[in-house]
């Protein structure tokens, strides 16, 4: 479920990113653990569209490597966000995980669907 969150939101889908972590809540996966992940899926993403051999060389060249229809998909939201919208994206999680991380008291939930959107959005554009 977390990979197809991530993809909805590298797709640029705003609408379905309420539902998407309503359903990962219900399965009790923790924000922080949410925004890792999603920081390594747009990592992975931003070494696939910086490779200068082509996102295809990139994916294949990360570790672990990506395969199969999964690197299809991953090929094309990396040629489609571009490095500097990735750039972006990953300075907005980096933020997020920051806030997450911090001990102040701080709807955890409301803050990284609020930065999934923010991401979303600027895929949009």
């Amino acid at each position: 479920v977390l990979d197809d969150a991530l993809n909805l939101i590298a797709e640029a889908r705003v609408g379905e990113v309420g539902i998407v972590m309503h359903k990962l809540e219900g399965q009790g996966i923790n924000p922080t653990t949410i925004c890792i992940g999603a920081t390594r899926h747009f990592r992975t993403l931003h070494a696939a569209a910086s490779h200068p051999k082509g996102p295809e060389a990139g994916l294949s060249a990360s570790r672990p490597p990506v395969f199969g229809p999964r690197r299809d998909r991953m090929g094309r939201q990396a040629r489609a966000l571009g490095m500097h919208k990735l750039e972006n994206m990953l300075t907005i999680l980096t933020d997020t995980d920051l806030s997450l991380r911090s001990s102040r008291p701080i709807p955890a939930r409301a803050l990284l669907e609020r930065a999934f959107i923010r991401i979303a959005m600027l895929a949009r554009t």
